[in-house]
């Protein structure tokens, strides 16, 4: 196979030109009709998009006592090797990095509201991976991801959405919680609520006039309102350092023995798991990443790149890897390789040099992105009009019971209850899928467990 190489100029020599064509069709160029100058900017396009991760994830998973240096390595680092290994491996253009879905969950609920200690939440991290990794090598994965009707894939996502819009809220002090319990509203007449409504807005515009970076550009001018209105103390000493390692390894495996942590390691399972699989779908349809049927080729090594960066992330000190919805940006600018992905990876490493830059992002500047991340999760309108009187219900449900219980989990497993009674009452009982009844049996016995010990 050849590759038409004429509008690459920098492959000036016969040895760069057999060079380069060789991982053009490495990467099947051809088949995908795009070449280098396509991949490096959809390369470019993804990481702008997805390139605030580096500044929320510490800033984050430090309110649960975690070391910003600590955590700002392990997400360069394991983002890095994960992204890489997509591209080379998996062959897509899919970027990797800690789930701010994830990371929130774990930071201001099993933390601050279960009150585990952050090498516990680690240990939880591992053993989702675990599972993950475990449920991809085998056929179990293929009749769990059928299990779930796509509505409340729907729900799920939905549920997130709402959780990151709590955690922005909180953050701002409109809303406020004891542990886990809604306490009380506060005010959006603060300079914390102003900061946070110009991210919203500012991503807004920006996507609207298709800015490339919008999200990363909203936390750059909402951090220098927020140094103007007196709120820029908060990103202090957040550089690499030589604690960048005091993460390595301590994580806590033990556990796996607490049934109060069962239910956790599940919701950051079906978390990364569904949401990996809901993106890859998502993002590649209408494109020459799947087939005419529709189906994405090694989607087997594409999960497993998502899994197995959730043990080593675990390992290296940071939650749950998962693939980026923000890789559609660069889907978007036509990129359709795997080296789509090792440009990603390359200027996540370079990131390292910029770490200086973050000392001058506050906390609060990124509340708009996380704001803004779970309207992202919202259902289209499209969507919700092909949604039944139930599925209605069974979202507005999800939702109510993540705003007065400030947790996910609590969500999935009332969401899960509703569909099956559901079914029950209409007759359909057959249709019901035994792992969706074990999945449902398994939230359950995580509910009673954690307040009962």
């Amino acid at each position: 196979m050849t590759v038409k190489i004429k509008e690459d100029k920098v492959l000036t020599t016969p040895e760069n030109k057999r060079f380069f064509n060789k991982i053009a069709d490495y990467f099947d160029f051809d088949k995908h009709k795009t070449n280098y100058k396509t991949e490096i900017i959809a390369g470019f396009s993804t990481f702008m998009a997805l390139a605030y991760i580096f500044v929320v994830n510490p800033s984050i998973l430090a309110e649960g006592g975690f070391n910003k240096s600590a955590v700002l390595f392990a997400t360069i680092l394991v983002s890095f090797l994960a992204t890489f290994i997509m591209g080379v491996w998996a062959k897509k253009p899919f970027a990797l990095a800690p789930g701010m879905e994830m990371n929130a969950y774990v930071a201001f609920f099993v933390i601050a509201g279960l009150g585990f200690a952050w090498p516990q939440a680690l240990g939880a991290v591992f053993w989702s991976g675990i599972i993950f990794m475990i449920l991809t090598i085998t056929n179990v994965r293929t009749k769990i991801i059928q299990a779930i009707p796509d509505k409340m894939k729907s729900g799920l996502a939905l549920s997130v959405g709402v959780f990151l819009m709590l955690i922005s809220l909180s953050l701002a002090g409109v809303i406020a919680y004891e542990g886990i319990t809604f306490s009380h509203f506060g005010s959006i007449l603060t300079p914390l609520f102003a900061v946070l409504a110009f991210g919203v807005i500012a991503v807004l515009i920006l996507r609207k006039l298709k800015v490339p970076g919008a999200v990363l550009i909203s936390i750059v001018l909402a951090s220098i309102l927020a140094h103007l209105v007196g709120l820029g103390n908060a990103g202090e000493n957040f550089v690499i350092s030589k604690d960048m390692f005091s993460a390595f390894l301590k994580w806590d495996l033990s556990v796996i023995l607490d049934p109060r942590m069962w239910s956790v390691i599940l919701i950051l399972f079906l978390v990364d798991f569904y949401g990996s699989v809901a993106k890859f779908i998502g993002l590649t349809r209408g494109t020459t990443i799947v087939d005419k049927k529709g189906n994405m080729p090694q989607m087997k090594e594409a999960l497993s790149v998502d899994g197995g960066a959730t043990v080593i992330g675990a390992g290296l000190g940071t939650t749950s890897l998962t693939t980026y919805v923000e890789s559609g940006v660069g889907i978007a600018e036509g990129g359709r390789t795997g080296f789509t992905a090792v440009v990603i990876s390359i200027l996540m490493l370079l990131f390292l040099a910029l770490t200086p830059l973050l000392n001058l992002v506050p906390l609060i500047a990124t509340t708009g992105a996380l704001f803004w991340v779970g309207l992202h999760l919202f259902p289209s309108k499209k969507e919700i009009k092909t949604y039944s009187k139930l599925d209605i219900f069974t979202v507005l449900v999800m939702i109510a019971v993540t705003i007065l219980t400030f947790a996910i989990d609590k969500a999935l497993l009332a969401g899960f209850l509703i569909y099956i009674v559901g079914m029950i009452v209409k007759g359909k009982t057959k249709e019901i899928n035994i792992f969706m009844i074990i999945s449902t049996l398994l939230l359950a016995l995580g509910f009673i467990l954690s307040i009962t010990i």
